[in-house]
């Protein structure tokens, strides 16, 4: 399916299918817009299809729109209108769901790259009860390959070239097969992180050892003269 929609580009920034977002533009009458990632002059081949849920008045008087990402959206002949904005010919690029054992395994190594991330993070671990944190718990509850892959997207240490080539990615097994590599290669940094401050504790700490037993060894040869 094709339709023309306002075009709003989003300045080194990246939002994905099921993400909110409030932006303070002026959509007019428009039921749906797409947003296309832009660095300098250079635009992603792919945005968000979404939809304007509520349109709000900021403080001064300037309007804003709150907007609820659909899914993805290839952007084709763009065009100016009367009134000065910018239209674009979007090709709909719904997901698929892949059943096969390939993708299933890859959802379960996701899921688990994830959840050891928050567990050195500090974050996500049991709750006060014992539970699952909540953000694993919200990874866990996610059924759809292609929704769980772009969960990558909330990451905040993707960089947005990274986030970009996740979002132009169309074929889901492929989308979830580049999530979970950016997340092994986030997961293997921590870990090294963890392990040069585990070292660098465990030196001080035996350097402080050494030193109250140094200082033991001073006081009793002082006394025994």
């Amino acid at each position: 399916m094709t339709e023309n929609l306002l075009l709003v580009p989003l300045d080194d920034t990246v939002v994905f299918p099921n993400m909110h977002v409030t932006l303070a533009i002026d959509a007019g009458d428009e039921e749906r817009v797409l947003l296309v990632p832009r660095h300098e002059d250079e635009f992603a081949s792919v945005g968000t299809v979404a939809e304007v849920v509520d349109r709000v008045r900021l403080p001064g008087g300037a309007r804003a729109v709150e907007l609820a990402g659909l899914h993805r959206g290839s952007a084709g002949a763009a065009s100016t209108s009367p009134d000065g904005t910018l239209r674009v010919d979007v090709t709909e690029q719904i997901d698929d769901e892949p059943v096969d054992g390939r993708t299933r395994e890859l959802e379960r190594e996701y899921r688990g790259v994830v959840e050891e991330l928050l567990e050195l993070r500090g974050r996500g671990g049991a709750g006060e009860a014992g539970g699952p944190g909540r953000i694993a718990a919200f990874v866990r509850s996610i059924t759809e390959a292609g929704v769980l892959a772009d969960t990558s997207g909330y990451s905040p240490d993707l960089s947005f070239e990274q986030k970009v080539e996740l979002l132009e990615t169309l074929d889901v097994t492929e989308r979830l097969e580049l999530a979970l590599r950016l997340q092994r290669e986030r997961l293997a940094e921590l870990q090294v992180r963890r392990r040069i401050r585990d070292d660098v504790q465990s030196g001080a700490e035996a350097q402080q050892r050494e030193y109250f037993l140094r200082k033991q060894m001073e006081s009793i040869q002082k006394e025994l003269g």
